[in-house]
């Protein structure tokens, strides 16, 4: 039998905004962001997937060269916690998956304190090649 997961995402209620996917630990608090082929990821372990079937999947559609960088996302979201192994009881059909046409290496930051994030000022602190607010180092 193969190795199931499921996102969790009655813990981890998420949306996707503009190709990156938010995220937020109902229990510790923690937020999350998912960038590159991330949010395509955690739409697919939504259905419950093998971890390897899931790596298989990516490495035809964009070539073995992406199958370690699919395996090291798989693993930051299994020490985050993000993945279960049994079928949530609200699991509903997974939308198809709309893969991009190149491979963005999927990609996963966690934000502890959120009060940081909150009190960024989102308006002025906007880096548009990297679509999220983000500190500049000097403010840090």
């Amino acid at each position: 039998m193969p190795d199931i997961r499921f996102a969790d995402s009655g813990r981890f209620p998420n949306d996707t905004i503009d190709g990156e996917t938010v995220l937020i630990d109902a229990e510790k608090g923690h937020l999350f962001l998912f960038t590159g082929i991330g949010p395509q990821i955690w739409q697919r372990l939504g259905s419950g997937i093998s971890p390897e079937a899931l790596v298989d999947e990516i490495a035809s559609r964009y070539g073995e060269s992406a199958a370690a960088p699919t395996r090291t996302f798989l693993a930051s979201l299994e020490a985050a916690e993000m993945l279960r192994r049994d079928a949530p009881s609200d699991q509903s059909p997974a939308p198809d998956v709309s893969w991009p046409a190149a491979f963005v290496a999927p990609a996963l930051e966690q934000y502890d304190q959120i009060a940081d994030i909150i009190s960024m000022d989102p308006i002025h602190e906007v880096d548009s090649s990297k679509g999220w607010p983000r500190r500049d180092a000097e403010k840090r």
